[in-house]
């Protein structure tokens, strides 16, 4: 017995394996022996393992997404009209939360924007508010660990380790207090019916300025759905305005049916959500219209186990026939400042000749 292993431990230990499947992914990264190819080392993610292989998945949903999106869509007659019918063949949502405007990712986004990559647009309020600001003023990079009080004392905002002036909301309220006047006139002298997504419409006319999403919005008519738009600096800036001029009327109700008939008269429909909260249910919930989107990313932090929607993986959303049940939806866990750039370089970048053939600014005319 003592020249032998206890035969419970070698059976334990050397437990035989089954085959796996051939067409099974090895595990391998990207070796440096053959210089730096910063594509190579990006196409090396998916057999890389952990988080890598999520975002190698992503990056071909995405292509994939691009694929189809590049397929005219057939013109059907189902007895219906409606001019959201859309001439893509994937109808792409992008959705992303407030602290990537403020952040360097505005710059991802603005290029998907300038270049009509994407079809519909999600944010919250900070995500518009945080754009036109950073035309009037600049962020700045901090540090986490700043001390909150002394930063309040001299009138900087920390968001992360980002700071805001706060002189650059005092810029923001001059300059669209007159814009709000404008609105409350033509509400009242002309009848105008103001949604969220056009007062954003407006806003990104009024801005003139090539370094905001939201010029680039209004100038390729891409609709921008912000359902929590009082939620911020905005809000604040509409709340002071109607002790001056009250009566601003910004109706839900029409904005939700027009981003609810782009996912459901699309031919088909794929998601793109940076970030959770109402930004990521509110695409969600428009593409269940359809019983959902065909393909979806999502890249974000949050975890399930709390039961909120932020955290919860594509399979969830497939229980409520937000996503179909035969899609291969992809959850990258990252910061998205770290990831976004690297998936839109080996997506929309890569495939920018295709996307863009043919292409002209469209009229400034809201759909």
């Amino acid at each position: 017995m003592a020249d032998h292993a206890p035969s419970v431990a070698l059976a334990a230990v050397l437990k035989p394996s089954c085959d796996l499947p051939e067409d099974t992914l090895k595990i391998r990264g990207y070796d440096f022996n053959q210089g730096v190819d910063l594509q190579a080392v990006l196409k090396s993610y998916i057999t890389t393992g952990f988080q890598a292989s999520s975002l190698g998945l992503a990056i071909e949903e995405i292509n994939l997404m691009i694929e189809k999106r590049l397929e005219p869509a057939e013109e059907e007659d189902d007895g219906t009209e409606d001019v959201h019918h859309s001439k893509s063949g994937c109808t792409i949502f992008l959705g992303y939360t407030s602290n990537l405007i403020s952040s360097g990712i505005r710059e991802s986004i603005r290029y998907l924007v300038e270049h009509k990559m994407v079809d519909v647009v999600v944010t919250t309020a900070g995500g518009i508010e945080e754009d036109f600001i950073k035309c009037l003023g600049n962020t700045y990079l901090g540090d986490f660990n700043m001390s909150g009080k002394e930063l309040r004392m001299r009138g900087i905002n920390r968001l992360g380790n980002l700071l805001v002036p706060n002189d650059n909301y005092c810029k923001f309220e001059d300059w669209v207090t007159p814009i709000l006047d404008q609105m409350v006139l033509e509400q009242t002298t002309e009848g105008t019916h103001w949604t969220p997504s056009k007062m954003i419409h407006r806003l990104g006319k009024e801005i003139n300025n090539p370094d905001s999403v939201y010029y680039w919005a209004y100038k390729n008519n891409i609709p921008v759905f912000s359902p929590a738009l009082t939620d911020g600096s905005l809000g604040d800036m509409i709340y002071f305005h109607s002790y001056k001029s009250p009566g601003l009327v910004l109706d839900i109700v029409e904005d939700i049916r027009r981003i609810n008939s782009h996912s459901v008269f699309a031919k088909r429909t794929g998601m793109i959500i940076l970030g959770g909260g109402v930004v990521k249910h509110h695409i969600c919930n428009a593409n269940l219209m359809r019983n959902g989107a065909d393909h979806a990313v999502f890249v974000n932090t949050g975890q399930e186990f709390d039961g909120s929607d932020s955290g919860a993986r594509p399979d969830e959303a497939k229980s409520w026939g937000k996503i179909k049940m035969d899609a291969k939806p992809v959850k990258v866990y990252a910061d998205v400042s770290l990831v976004f750039p690297l998936i839109v370089a080996q997506t929309f970048a890569l495939h920018a000749d295709k996307l863009t053939a043919g292409k002209v600014t469209a009229g400034k005319k809201t759909d």
